[in-house]
């Protein structure tokens, strides 16, 4: 179909000026003039007679029943409106004006009051700030209202539900209310056969319905409008059990605040399609959720029976997959799920994304269900549309500097039943895992990245999964630092191997989201380290629990025996997980299924199937409690993996030289190697803190096999042994001993951009201290967090008798003896990184005595105060018997200026504090 510009009038343009509809029957170019009488003339002042009068009475009288004659027909008969349009039947049928940019949409009495799903994709995007191109927005359910003269375009709401409770139904109804998307006037009388009537698709459809002007607003600090004038369809499709809307929406505002992507900042032009379809009526059965296991939910709560522990039901969000012959023991999939590799994939890259998609037949079979994935080729001649519902794809987009693949799906909002999936994979994600992406990487961005603002009204939380970006990350360093090795070199087989199994563990893991899998952070520790590089062990199991993990590329220690990169076979916690959401199990209802699902969740206490997602793990909050569920770590013994990370990071920044000291090769190549390096130590400086306080979690239900309990305190050694690696790793002097002429080789890219980022960059020289505290600063936050020291003050009473707990005192003694390690003996000068971090750690202090944080422990202010005390004592000593330098001196004198103020300043404290609970 052709596209077609929405042309509006003068009077059209009135209309919406003042935000009125536009009158119905008035074409646009044309004036409404209906229901006026015609002007009487004017007599002679003072002989107006009554035969007059009478005539003129007589007349408006008339005048008054053929005008509300006039309003009761006002509208157009149906065939007069449809005249000279393009008729596209389907679900619902289209008439389109292509002359001036109007569609109508036919609604039958039947479909009246009918609950649909309506199904967004932002198709076309800018290439920036989340607007990406293939964006799947969460669907929901929509209905046509008839209020009067209007037709609603609703939001039903079944968040709350009692339908087999009449009397709560009732109730329901007049508790809760729907959400308005849009409304228009009815644009013709009933047609005269179907009864059926017809509404202008313009005034349901150009608008904003996913709130894009909220978002737009929050992304750029500027509000951008839409401009319905400038907005129109694109193609239009109609089919037995959906329609496919098209529409190329226009953005603008007046003060643009800059865009890297636009070539003008003030308008945007943005490719939305809706797909409206009918609920699927095919004798689903839901499946009822289990906190044991992870999957996606569909939520909402139900009044029926008061009797019931909750009113929340939640539904597993899967596929409807059955097998062909329900009485074999294996059989095909009736109706499988199938993946389209859509055109826009490179060739080179096809069959590493086919395998990752293909590896969850393994775990289907086991449970009876053959060829469950199917995975096809889109032809470069497909005459059908990747975004069309009917079809799941996987996907290429260009969005420059972005990172990161997504795969969201879509479900039933009634019963979970997903329908349609589409996969997406940014093309600078490969280029960062080839090196090939410029840029000065700042750690806490790449691994944490901020979640874009909510755009659309989408059903029920799903993560935002940045697992790709972070591997991304992880494929650069491993790349960098095997080629600094010797063992990788360009356009090398083992090079390609290397890329080719990342994009197999990067697809299998958004795939398993689009069949309804969750994260699982806890699945990386159940193997002993030792067995890592096992490709006997790995190869079959996986390097860890599951591919929803975010597993760090496995470069194992220079010069030991190098085992598999990338997860390229699913876990024992994937198999169980398909298990519990998809085994075929001989039930009329969903309560009947809780037996067999429950026999199969209480499983859950096997270590090979450990289970922990994101709101146990919270990215690297401290809210998070259990060390063993985190990212990008791997091995039984997170303490030790991240020890050597840390290894790996200084061999990359030892080999550097060797590496790129060649002619002809770039500075700026020293500053991305570096900064990969950065991310390693990052990464371990937040993940071993979790072991201090730190408390292991279960979601065991009471009578599981293996009886444990929901918590249970880290031992103490083993906090004691994670303090020593922040001390030694972390903080200590030489931490981050680079050698002078490596930093001044550190050069950024000077070449012009689109960013202008020559101009952006606040050094031209690389801010190592600046880096160095983006490392250290974290970890003195985390350990000094209200929540960390209130759980370490806890723990002295939930350690069972004779244990020896990790105390307070045990970790401000450790920080400070560390941090201040200057002060022992003789004490010595102190170099620029120790002394920015003393004055960090200074500041922590303070504001403990004198502004601490609500729900900061009482002993904590009472530790602090000692630890000013302690170190003001060390300063003098040394500062007496040490030969020091004139900036430490300078340093530790000051040091002691603002000990003593703060100790004065504490001595106005109330002397009587209020104790709070956890303190």
């Amino acid at each position: 179909m052709s596209r077609f510009f929405f042309k509006a009038s003068a009077v059209a343009l009135f209309f919406a000026i003042v935000g009125l509809p536009l009158p119905v029957g008035a074409d646009s170019g044309s004036t409404a003039v209906t229901g006026f009488a015609t002007a009487q003339e004017e007599a002679p002042e003072g002989e107006v007679t009554k035969e007059k009068k009478k005539k003129k009475k007589k007349k408006k009288k008339g005048d008054k029943k053929a005008g509300e004659a006039k309003k009761k027909d006002d509208a157009k008969p149906f065939e007069d409106v449809i005249k000279d349009t393009e008729k596209i039947e389907g679900l619902f049928t289209f008439y389109m004006k292509k002359d001036d940019g109007k569609v109508f949409l036919e609604i039958l009495p039947d479909q009246m009051d009918k609950v649909f799903l309506l199904s967004p994709t932002l198709e076309g995007g800018i290439g920036e700030n989340f607007i990406y191109a293939a964006w799947v927005l969460g669907e929901y359910p929509i209905k046509f209202q008839k209020v009067g003269k209007n037709i609603q375009f609703r939001i039903p709401n079944i968040w709350f539900r009692a339908d087999s409770n009449p009397e709560m139904h009732r109730a329901l109804a007049s508790s809760f209310s729907d959400s308005l998307l849009a409304q228009t006037k009815v644009a013709s009388q009933p047609h005269p056969e179907r009864d059926s009537i017809l509404v202008s698709l313009n005034d349901l459809f150009i608008n904003d319905l996913e709130g894009l002007q909220i978002f737009l607003k929050q992304v750029y600090k500027t509000g951008y409008s839409l401009d319905k004038e400038a907005s129109y369809f694109g193609t239009l499709k109609g089919f037995p059990k959906n329609v496919e809307i098209e529409m190329i929406q226009h953005y603008k505002t007046g003060e643009p605040k800059g865009s890297h992507t636009l070539p003008d900042s003030r308008s945007m032009f943005l490719t939305f399609r809706y797909s409206l379809s009918e609920i699927p009526d095919n004798g689903y059965r839901p499946r009822l959720a289990d906190d044991r296991v992870g999957t996606f939910n569909t939520i909402f709560q139900d009044y029926s029976d008061d009797r019931r522990e909750t009113a929340y039901i939640r539904y597993v969000q899967r596929w409807n997959l059955e097998k062909t012959d329900p009485s074999a023991a294996l059989s095909p999939a009736k109706e499988p799920v199938v993946f389209w590799l859509e055109n826009t994939i490179p060739v080179e890259y096809r069959d590493a994304v086919r395998e990752g998609a293909l590896l969850y037949n393994d775990a289907f079979e086991r449970i009876g269900i053959q060829d469950a994935i199917v995975v096809k080729q889109q032809p470069d001649d497909a005459d059908w549309d990747p975004a069309d519902v009917r079809y799941n794809t996987i996907r290429w987009f260009i969005a420059p500097g972005a990172t990161f693949a997504q795969g969201p799906s879509r479900a039933n909002p009634f019963t979970g039943e997903l329908y349609d999936a589409d996969i997406r994979f940014s093309a600078d994600m490969i280029r960062r895992t080839w090196r090939r992406h410029e840029e000065f990487i700042n750690p806490v961005a790449l691994m944490a990245p901020p979640m874009p603002a909510k755009l659309g009204h989408g059903i029920g939380p799903k993560s935002f999964c940045n697992h790709a970006t972070g591997a991304s990350v992880q494929a650069g360093f491993a790349m960098e630092l095997l080629t600094a090795r010797g063992i990788f070199s360009e356009g090398s087989a083992e090079a390609e191997k290397f890329v080719h199994d990342f994009l197999v563990e990067v697809t299998a893991h958004e795939v398993g989201h689009t069949i309804g899998m969750r994260h699982n952070f806890k699945a990386s520790s159940i193997h002993a380290n030792a067995d890592l590089h096992n490709t006997g062990l790995t190869s079959k199991e996986g390097l860890g629990g599951s591919v929803m993990d975010y597993n760090p590329a496995n470069v194992a220690a220079n010069g030991a025996p190098q085992g598999q990169f990338w997860q390229t076979a699913l876990g024992p916690y994937d198999y169980w997980a398909i298990e519990y959401a998809y085994k075929p199990i001989d039930a009329s209802s969903p309560e009947e299924e809780l037996e067999e699902l429950d026999r199969i969740a209480s499983r859950g206490s096997q270590p090979e199937l450990a289970y922990l997602t994101d709101e146990d793990t919270f990215g690297f909050a401290t809210r998070a409690i259990d060390p063993t569920s985190s990212l990008w770590d791997m091995g039984d013994d997170p303490i030790e993996f991240n020890r050597g990370q840390v290894a790996l990071a200084h061999e990359l920044w030892e080999r550097m030289d060797a590496h790129f000291d060649q002619p002809g090769e770039r500075y700026q190549k020293y500053r991305n190697a570096i900064s990969f390096g950065v991310v390693n130590v990052w990464i371990a400086a937040q993940n071993v803190p979790k072991y201090i306080g730190g408390i292991y979690n279960n979601r065991d239900h009471i009578g599981d096999p293996g009886g444990r309990l929901p918590f249970e305190p880290v031992p103490a050694d083993k906090q004691r042994e994670a303090l020593e690696f922040v001390r030694e790793e972390i903080l200590a002097a030489d931490a981050f001993a680079f050698p002078p002429e490596l930093l001044n080789k550190l050069a950024p890219e000077r070449m012009w951009d689109f960013y202008g980022t020559p101009w952006l960059l606040q050094r031209i020289d690389y801010p190592i201290h600046a880096m160095v505290a983006s490392v250290q600063v974290p970890v003195l936050t985390r350990l000094y967090d209200p929540i960390t020291m209130a759980r370490i003050v806890d723990q002295q009473v939930k350690f069972p008798a004779g244990q020896d707990p990790f105390t307070l005192s045990e970790m401000f003694t450790g920080l400070r003896t560390g941090i201040w390690e200057e002060l022992d003996g003789e004490g010595q000068n102190v170099n620029s990184y120790r002394r920015n971090l003393q004055r960090m750690h200074l500041n922590v202090l303070m504001r403990l005595v004198l502004q601490p944080a609500a729900g900061t422990p009482e002993d904590a202010k009472t530790l602090a105060r000692a630890d000013l005390v302690d170190i003001r004592k060390g300063i003098n000593r040394v500062m007496k018997v040490g030969s020091l330098d004139r900036i430490t001196r300078a340093h530790l004198e000051e040091t002691v200026a603002r000990i003593d103020g703060t100790l004065d300043a504490q001595m106005q404290r109330n002397l009587f504090p209020t104790v709070t609970p956890g303190s």
